[in-house]
């Protein structure tokens, strides 16, 4: 939570000086949201394979916006991505079993996990759109702002014999999350379909800058993508 608190008063601060940058006068609000598919070092295309059983492979990202001025806008986007995986196994230790000489009492024992795994990106974004002499449905902008990485485990299960003569099995239960706080920086291009409709592309580079995650290093920058859809609406 305190990541994330970080994250959005840096937001607030750079506003108003991206701002500033601009000299376009005032336009009246202007609202979009999207759908697209995302990938960073975080969420991998092809992160999860085929072996895994249910969940969603690919990283979806919902994004919405807010224009405040011509050039000038604010957005959130959040992408996740994550499984559920199950392993269970029976095994009876005989006394003609390797794993149990002879003189050991022969017994079967019995186990069960199922794990799921998410993992969620939301990213705060102001977008200032560049002046450029690109044909008219192109527009190009700098973006600049916060992400914030969440993985969340939650694993569980049993496991249990039947030394004492009959099957006696023992639940467990374990959760575990972590967070990443990035700079963010990079060009989103969008390409107008209608006049309402954009297909929008980001490419954004990523610096580690707080982790709750123990004993990490601050690794190098790293790269995401984000392509999708986009729906203007509210007054122009």
């Amino acid at each position: 939570m305190k990541l994330l608190l970080l994250a959005g008063s840096g937001l607030l601060l750079a506003a108003p000086l991206l701002g500033l940058a601009q000299t376009a006068p005032a336009a009246a609000p202007r609202y979009y949201a999207g759908l697209g598919v995302y990938s960073s070092h975080f969420q991998k295309l092809g992160k999860w394979h085929n072996g895994d059983k249910t969940g969603f492979r690919l990283p979806v990202q919902l994004a919405a916006g807010y224009q405040l001025r011509p050039r000038l806008a604010l957005e959130l986007g959040a992408a996740y991505s994550g499984i559920t995986t199950t392993y269970a196994i029976t095994a009876d230790y005989s006394h003609n079993s390797f794993f149990n000489p002879t003189g050991i009492t022969p017994y079967t024992y019995q186990y069960s996990n199922t794990t799921t795994e998410g993992l969620v990106s939301i990213s705060t974004l102001a977008r200032y759109t560049l002046p450029h002499r690109l044909p008219s449905r192109l527009h190009l902008a700098a973006l600049g702002g916060f992400t914030l990485e969440h993985q969340s485990i939650y694993s569980r299960g049993f496991e249990g014999d039947d030394l004492s003569g009959t099957l006696q099995t023992v639940p467990f239960s374990r959760r575990f999350s972590f967070d990443n706080l990035l700079l963010t920086v990079g060009l989103g291009l969008r390409c107008r379909l209608t006049q309402s409709t954009e297909l929008n592309y980001h490419f954004t580079e990523n610096r580690l800058i707080a982790t709750s995650y123990p004993g990490i290093a601050v690794y190098t920058t790293t790269a995401s993508h984000a392509l999708g859809l986009r729906y203007s609406f509210g007054q122009h």
